[in-house]
Parts: structure tokens; sequence; C-alpha cells
């Protein structure tokens, strides 16, 4: 009886446990941004300029 409550509180532990770590701010869980990625987000945010992001992104696809 014992040995079934621990094997429980065990697995809900574990359950819990590994349920919080995959969508956290885990760096080794987030998606990493490819150079075009940083292009992208820098010319959506005006940043950079039309010119400078078409150079970059073609410069980034060749």
């Amino acid at each position: 009886m014992m040995f079934g409550l621990i094997l429980l509180i065990f697995i809900a532990y574990y359950m819990l446990d590994t349920s919080n770590s995959r969508g956290s701010l885990d760096p080794k869980y987030q998606r990493k941004n490819t150079p075009l990625d940083i292009v992208n987000e820098r010319y959506a945010r005006g940043e950079i300029q039309r010119e400078e992001y078409l150079e970059r992104k073609q410069e980034l696809l060749s």
C-alpha cells in the first residue's frame, strides 16, 4: 500500500516537471532564430530600410 502511494507521488511529480519544462523559457526548448528571421524582424520593426532589407535578404539567400 505504501509503495503504491510513493510510486503515485513519484509519477505525478515526474509528469508535472516534464510538462512545465517543455514550453518554458529554458533556451534548450526555444526555437533558434535564423539570420533571415532576424533580418525579417528588424525590417518589420522599422530598424532597417527597405533597400538594406532587400540587400541583406538577397545575400542570405544566395
